[in-house]
């Protein structure tokens, strides 16, 4: 039987890090920051596999969203949140991590995190630790209110990869035109009944947080109702009241870039929630080919669009979604689902 969905994941105290333990189990329980990371439709599509010093993370492809992402974009990106959150651990325990990335065509997992005992060399901001079990993605319309300066520059100066550029969009005809392309994104998308039996899937299993009642109406909704005109219109609603619009973009568009893309992402929204700014992603823009093209047009960039995600205030307080248990996720687990 699957391991149920829970709240108790976030309940993650520092002071229970094994200090006196083996360094695999010092490894094991850093994996419980990891597992705490955004991910695709709240999918958690990560495998990981301990030895000694060595953490491997791998993609999970039976939590592929294979309608919504058919390229694995958004599946690697979701990979590279958890690399992102098992280094920010490790760091605030006294590890420098090196990270490894790895040929998908030779090698079963796209990462392995190595812990050195050591202070890092260019070390993470410490803020960015005690965000990762704050942080939580805000659906609300957002306050008419610009990000504080300061913050927005500590934002575009927190990405460490230096294969990834991040755009913070403030402009009001950019981020007028990138509204428009949510919603044709958002229409298409719903006219998709792959992408809608797909979409309600995780919707009724609970992973996006509802009660199981309200999981199953919105699952019935999605799969059998056209709601595809009020997606469109809510979402880019949701574009216009952003004060900054980020988009992260690449030259290159293979795994490993999207999983370190997943990392510059993370970063940003672990400094973002410590900032007290919500961050929204928003994929359905980047999961069809002909407007992801039109994305970048609209950045006057010839790099690739891989994440796109809204930033702002609000006062509306955000519930953390559920989480599978740890061992759900370790490799060695004969029943893993």
């Amino acid at each position: 039987m699957p391991a149920a969905l829970t709240g108790s994941v976030w309940q993650v105290e520092a002071d229970d890090f094994p200090s006196d333990g083996s360094t695999e189990e010092q490894a094991k329980f850093l994996l419980r920051y990891a597992i705490l990371a955004p991910s695709s439709h709240n999918s958690q599509p990560w495998v990981f596999d301990l030895s000694g010093d060595e953490i491997r993370i791998g993609a999970d492809e039976s939590r592929w969203l294979d309608a919504a992402d058919p390229d694995k974009r958004e599946l690697y990106i979701s990979v590279g949140c958890a690399v992102e959150n098992c280094c920010v651990a490790a760091e605030h325990f006294g590890f420098e991590p090196q990270v490894e990335y790895h040929d998908l065509e030779s090698a079963d997992f796209v990462a392995t995190v190595t812990l050195r005992e050591s202070e890092p060399a260019n070390p993470r901001p410490p803020e960015l630790f005690d965000a990762i079990t704050t942080r939580a993605t805000s659906h609300s319309v957002f306050d008419n209110e610009p990000l504080v300066p300061e913050a927005r520059e500590r934002l575009a100066r927190v990405v460490r990869e230096d294969s990834v550029t991040l755009h913070l969009v403030d402009d009001s005809e950019t981020n007028g035109a990138i509204s428009e392309l949510q919603a044709e994104a958002d229409r298409l998308q719903m006219d998709d009944p792959e992408y809608r039996a797909e979409l309600g899937h995780w919707i009724g299993n609970g992973a996006l947080g509802s009660s199981w009642l309200a999981a199953r109406i919105g699952q019935a909704v999605v799969t059998h109702l056209d709601i595809g005109d009020r997606e469109a219109k809510q979402n880019s609603k949701l574009i216009r009241s952003a004060p900054v619009v980020g988009v992260l973009t690449t030259e290159t568009d293979d795994p490993v870039t999207r999983v370190k893309t997943g990392q510059a992402f993370e970063q940003i929204a672990l400094l973002a929630s410590s900032e007290g700014i919500a961050v929204h992603p928003m994929s359905q823009t980047l999961e069809r080919p002909n407007l992801r093209t039109r994305l970048a047009e609209a950045l006057r960039t010839t790099e690739n669009p891989q994440h796109l995600f809204r930033l702002g205030y609000t006062d509306n307080e955000v519930d953390h979604t559920p989480r599978w248990p740890l061992e759900t996720f370790l490799a060695d687990r004969g029943d893993r689902d």
